[in-house]
């Protein structure tokens, strides 16, 4: 299964993955979702919503159970001002999040499910 990714964003260091996405939901929203892989867990974000409590499902089933039950994380702003015209959102408030975690040797792996998960998508490295 891979997500309907419209446009993504990598940043990366040896000690760190991010990734940020906007994520078409069935619907037809468009949702920001976050990901961060350290040496031995990761962290998904999204919008706390009934469509984002939905997108962690299906994170959820593509990735494997979480190592967290969801939690709303109070805060957090999306401006999308650095987006595509007509493709940006414009977001503050709770955030819905989950965090697997894995072995160190694993992480390489974990990245690359990510990865396939977004499927082709605009930015992914």
């Amino acid at each position: 299964m891979s997500l309907k990714c419209r446009k993504a964003s990598t940043r990366f260091s040896a000690a760190q993955w991010n990734l940020d996405a906007l994520v078409a939901t069935d619907g037809g929203d468009t949702l920001p979702c976050f990901f961060s892989v350290v040496p031995t867990w990761c962290t998904f974000q999204t919008v706390s919503s009934a469509e984002g409590e939905s997108l962690v499902r299906e994170v959820s089933a593509s990735l494997g159970p979480p190592s967290s039950a969801p939690q709303v994380v109070k805060g957090g702003a999306c401006d999308g001002g650095e987006e595509d015209e007509g493709e940006g959102f414009a977001f503050t408030g709770a955030m819905v999040s989950v965090t697997w975690e894995f072995p160190k040797e694993d992480r390489e792996a974990f990245i690359e499910k990510v990865k396939r998960l977004l499927g082709p998508c605009e930015g992914i490295a």
